[in-house]
Formats: C-alpha cells, sequence, structure tokens
C-alpha cells in the first residue's frame, strides 16, 4: 500500500487514476468483488497503468478491514500504486425517515465514456453536491443536453410508477452503480418489471416514487426532485429494500 505518491506518477502529473468506495460491515467489505470487478474493467479500458493483480489487492483489502465495524474504505489506484482511506458514513437514520430533496444540477452534461468510470476527476459532482446543499437540498441530479436523466452526483437514480421501475438506461454514459445493478437483480428475482430506458426531465411529474442508491447510502427514498414531490411510501419500494437488508445484512 502505496502512502507517498511520487511527483512523477500520472495521478500527480495528471489527475489519473480510478476509486471504489466500499462499505465495511462487521469486518467484510460489502460487494468487494463487484466492486473489483467494476474497477479492472476500467483499468483496462482506460489503458492505466497498475501492476498489482485482482487476487492480490483483494486479499491486502480483507486483511485490512477484517476488525473494522462500520466504515467507508476508499481505495484508490493509479500507476504507481494504490491507498486506502477509511472514514465514518455520514447517512443518519433521519435520512431514511425524511428522504432526500434533489436539485437539477447547474452543470449540463455532454457526451463522454469518462463519465461511465470512477475516475479521480470528480469536480463536476463534488460542484453540484455543494450547490444542492447550499440551496437546501441534499444531493444533485445532472441531465444531459437533451433533457435527459442521467445520475446523481453521488448516486443512482430509480423511478416508480404502476407496480414498474424505472432507471436510466446505462449507454447514456452513466455510472454503472453495484447498488443499482443490485436494484435491479433483486427486482427480477421477485418478477418486478424494470425497464432501463431515456428518461427526460419533464417526466418527473409522471411517476409517484423516486429513489436513489449507491454502496454507502445502499438504497434511499426522494420526497422531492426540485419542486416536485413524491408519496412517502410505496409496497414495492419496501420489499426491495426489505429483501436487500436481508441479503447482505442478515
Amino acid at each position: 500500500m502505496k502512502y507517498n505518491i511520487s511527483l512523477d506518477s500520472d495521478i500527480a502529473k495528471f489527475g489519473i487514476g480510478l476509486f471504489e468506495t466500499i462499505k465495511i460491515y462487521k469486518g467484510i467489505p460489502i460487494l468487494l468483488d463487484k466492486h473489483l470487478d467494476r474497477m479492472y474493467n476500467s483499468i483496462n479500458e482506460l489503458n492505466i497503468s497498475f501492476k498489482t493483480c485482482k487476487m492480490n489487492l483483494k486479499k491486502t483489502i480483507t486483511n485490512y478491514v477484517k476488525d473494522i465495524e462500520y466504515k467507508a474504505l476508499r481505495v484508490t489506484v493509479f500507476d504507481d500504486g494504490y491507498t486506502f482511506l477509511l472514514r465514518d458514513i455520514q447517512y443518519q437514520e433521519s435520512d431514511y425517515t425524511n428522504g432526500y430533496k434533489l436539485k437539477i444540477s447547474p452543470i449540463i452534461r455532454g457526451k463522454s465514456i469518462i463519465y461511465r468510470h470512477k475516475t479521480i476527476s470528480y469536480i463536476e459532482n463534488i460542484y453540484s453536491k455543494k450547490d444542492a446543499i447550499k440551496s437546501g437540498f441534499d444531493e444533485s441530479l445532472f441531465i444531459n443536453m437533451d433533457n435527459k436523466i442521467l445520475e446523481g452526483s453521488m448516486s443512482n437514480i430509480f423511478f416508480i410508477k404502476d407496480d414498474k421501475i424505472y432507471t436510466p438506461c446505462k449507454d447514456l454514459d452513466i455510472l454503472a452503480g453495484i447498488i443499482r445493478q443490485e436494484v435491479i437483480d433483486i427486482a427480477k428475482d421477485l418478477n418486478i418489471d424494470v425497464i432501463e430506458r431515456e428518461i427526460r426531465i419533464e417526466e418527473v411529474h409522471d411517476f409517484d416514487f423516486c429513489f436513489i442508491t449507491n454502496s454507502l447510502m445502499d438504497i434511499m427514498r426522494v420526497r422531492q426532485i426540485e419542486n416536485v414531490e413524491y408519496s412517502n411510501t410505496s409496497e414495492l419500494f419496501s420489499t426491495i429494500e426489505k429483501s436487500f437488508k436481508e441479503k447482505y445484512y442478515g
């Protein structure tokens, strides 16, 4: 594990690197294999020079967190090595009770394959998140130049209407979220229809319920997007949430 980053490394010179944020629960890195699969896929697709093999990194992570009760682990990889950083998980019970408020980001995204990868170039995400919080919201929502919904600054987004789940399709240059895919898989196992398609921002009025996902919050109800409010209950949402918790937390 490398803590002293060389000034001659690609991460120092060009900001080239990848990261994963993994929830640690009772010494277990939740969904570690899927996080590493995504990371190594990005290493290959973006031609990042990283010499540690997946199996060795997995063993190192597993040993590093075995005595950790409940934390977030950030794993950053780059040409010169990798680093680990532990921090508290900020989500509180009140967040899940109240639900999140989303603000449309002032940054309108163009088309780029980079958005499909969890790179360390996160200035758009951080700026949008801070802008939302400053305006009294909890999370920011990106749309593209065609007014299609993409994802949150730190999350993927889902909608519910008529007992069907809707989420933006991956070919819109969004991050293939780990929990996003878990929700889709759980829903399909429960014979719940999941429709991945383009969703225009004007359609936010048409849905009954909304929620977001990421690897630390897991699944979070959304109570509002801008001035559009959503129901605070959904039997379908509760079923998926319960199934997810049973699968990973017993």
